[in-house]
């Protein structure tokens, strides 16, 4: 009877290491993949740095210049935030500033009252005061009231030198805050200088790139050449799939149920013909304004965050099990590749990047490499999307 109590024991025992050698093995294999998907578009993206076409040199500019705003403007957003974080930290300040001057000068008010109460005891001294007295009780009565009267005028005269104190520190760190609110306002006016400096070069780029389309006739190469770049890059990232948690709520089960990236008008649905060649669309166009919030569909990992010609800033998030999305033309990306994203979190912002002439997202959702339609996933709305 020993014997089998014995195992189990041993058995218990073992089971919670083997499990952590599970996980941790999981792990290694997880950043194994990565390493490995990573490699792979590292590959790709030196082959297509050294592909030359007719529109390279001012792709290659667009990119650059695309970049500089992504950076820029990731750089004023941070900028920003600093402020409002400084603006509110001295509006605490000054409501701390005012209490205490409320304080003092209530305070004050105390120390005069107190000062005119030993007035108008008399200038007699403490001691002649209770000598005059007969009665013993008498004399115990003021002896006590003098201590009182002293003791609350020193405690009072040190809470003043502590509110006085502090009231030095506050207003020290209101000028100082104040001052690193003025340094930050300066430095937003120059990058929002640099900004507009790089918005108009891109412009430049982007008129001359579309000019040389427009009279090389290649619009339709162009497109066929950009659609392969991007079934090249998958077809590399689909070769290894990132397994997700085991816990996380599978993509195939919540078709329909997940909202669109972000709030706007869908100007080009999945399957619509783009009246160039024989061409439709793969994903839909989603109208929106320049820097509304991008979110993410679903809870996945970020396996790529770069700028690939034709889709200017793209990020890719893969969900697992063959499903992955793709956001295209951002003006800015957040997250890098690696980075994990729960369903709805801000992963980059509406732009017009890649060659694109309005604003607003490029939306793809593929299952095994193969374009899916998102309408038929994901539900519209007139509201933000998270």
């Amino acid at each position: 009877m020993m014997k089998p109590l014995y195992l189990f024991t041993l058995l218990s025992l073992l089971a919670p290491q083997v499990a952590l050698t599970q996980n941790a093995k999981s792990s290694e294999e997880l950043e194994a993949q990565i390493k490995a998907m990573e490699s792979e578009i590292q590959k790709y993206k030196a082959l297509l740095h050294n592909t030359k076409d007719e529109h390279s040199d001012l792709e290659n500019d667009l990119e650059k210049s695309e970049k500089n705003v992504n950076e820029l403007q990731k750089k004023i957003d941070t900028i920003e935030t600093e402020l409002t974080t400084g603006e509110d930290k001295v509006s605490r300040l000054e409501t701390r500033q005012r209490e205490l001057q409320l304080r003092k000068t209530e305070q004050q008010r105390h120390i005069e009252k107190q000062i005119q109460a030993a007035y108008k005891i008399g200038k007699q001294e403490y001691l002649k005061v209770a000598l005059n007295q007969e009665d013993p009780n008498e004399i115990s009565r003021m002896l006590t009231y003098y201590d009182y009267l002293n003791m609350a005028r020193a405690a009072e005269v040190e809470r003043f030198r502590s509110t006085l104190t502090q009231l030095e520190t506050v207003t020290g760190n209101i000028a100082k805050e104040n001052m690193q609110l003025q340094a930050n306002h300066a430095a937003l006016d120059r990058q929002r200088s640099q900004l507009q400096v790089e918005k108009d070069r891109k412009l430049i780029v982007l008129r001359s790139l579309n000019r040389r389309i427009a009279e090389t006739g290649s619009e339709l190469t162009k497109l066929a050449t950009d659609r392969q770049r991007l079934e090249r890059l998958l077809e590399r990232i689909h070769i290894t799939d990132i397994q997700v948690l085991d816990d996380s709520i599978p993509f195939e089960s919540m078709k329909g149920q997940l909202m669109l990236p972000v709030a706007g008008t869908i100007s080009q649905s999945f399957g619509a013909d783009r009246n160039i060649g024989k061409m439709r669309w793969r994903g839909i166009f989603i109208d929106a304004p320049e820097g509304e919030p991008v979110h993410a569909v679903h809870y996945g990992r970020v396996v790529f965050s770069d700028w690939l010609r034709g889709f200017g800033l793209l990020l890719i998030v893969n969900h697992g099990k063959g499903y992955m999305s793709l956001y295209g033309h951002n003006q800015t990306i957040n997250r890098e590749a690696g980075d994990w994203v729960l369903v709805g979190e801000t992963i980059a912002t509406v732009g017009n990047t890649g060659g694109q002439n309005k604003t607003g997202l490029y939306f793809e959702i593929r299952i095994d490499g193969t374009p899916a339609d998102p309408q038929r996933w994901c539900q519209t709305r007139a509201g933000r999307a998270a």
